[in-house]
């Protein structure tokens, strides 16, 4: 993913940006809870935005592994998974990627765009451009250096106009991953939400996302047996809070 091109929009990468709506986590079985902060819906979010909360059962390594968040926007259904090239990379719309070199680490969000001349070639990550205030990472959310959230605006993830626009819907689904990329451009999964972590089972029945309510929910990682615990993810929170509907002020 190193490799990614610029969006037309001027992109920054968002490094180590802690604010205090993404650092107020929702509670969440066997974490701190914290409260959410007065004003704000679920995960700290203001209206139009939503968090992404992503746990391993030790410290990311990020001098090995990239952690992602992938959702899929079409309103299909269908969940992305580890098996790319029997897919053809279905499902794949977005991604939030958690990435570094061991030393220090940044979040960025990226669509996939698919080749209108040839739609069987993988399709090419693209960086969106975002602010500080579109977009906001935090490393270490918990503490402890197994959890890091990340608050997004839900527009960057709608509002990619171009010659191959992503098709959106209001329900998305989604997959998590541990995974690196090689020199050729081809993935090295190491775990996913599904039951075979990194290889099928897949994880196939993802509960829908839907972005016109108000929710937040927690997605237990289904395989716990992964060799590496930096690479074993535990869960997922994903909350939202609908610009048209806001949550209730907490």
């Amino acid at each position: 993913m190193d490799g990614l091109e610029p969006s037309a929009l001027t992109p920054r990468k968002v490094a180590f940006v802690f604010v205090l709506a993404g650092a107020a986590i929702a509670a969440a079985c066997g974490r701190q809870v914290t409260p959410n902060p007065p004003g704000l819906g679920p995960g700290g979010a203001p209206p139009g935005y939503f968090a992404v909360i992503f746990n391993t059962a030790a410290a990311f390594n990020f001098s090995n592994y990239q952690y992602l968040v992938v959702l899929n926007t079409t309103g299909d259904g269908r969940t992305p998974s580890t098996d790319t090239i029997q897919t053809n990379w279905d499902g794949y719309s977005y991604a939030i990627v958690a990435l570094g070199n061991g030393i220090s680490s940044f979040a960025k969000p990226i669509q996939y765009v698919r080749s209108n001349q040839n739609p069987h070639v993988p399709p090419r990550p693209l960086q969106l451009g975002t602010t500080p205030q579109q977009f906001s990472y935090n490393l270490n959310a918990n503490g402890t250096g197994t959890e890091f959230s990340i608050l997004a605006q839900k527009r960057v993830f709608t509002a990619t106009p171009g010659p191959s626009p992503t098709p959106t819907s209001n329900v998305w689904t989604f997959n998590a991953f541990v995974a690196q990329p090689n020199t050729q451009g081809q993935w090295s999964f190491y775990d996913s939400m599904g039951a075979g972590g990194p290889i099928d089972p897949q994880w196939v029945n993802t509960p829908p996302l839907n972005m016109l309510t108000c929710f937040d929910q927690t997605y237990y990682a289904l395989d716990l047996s992964i060799g590496d615990p930096s690479a074993e993810i535990i869960s997922v929170e994903i909350a939202n809070n609908p610009i048209a509907s806001p949550c209730p002020s907490q």
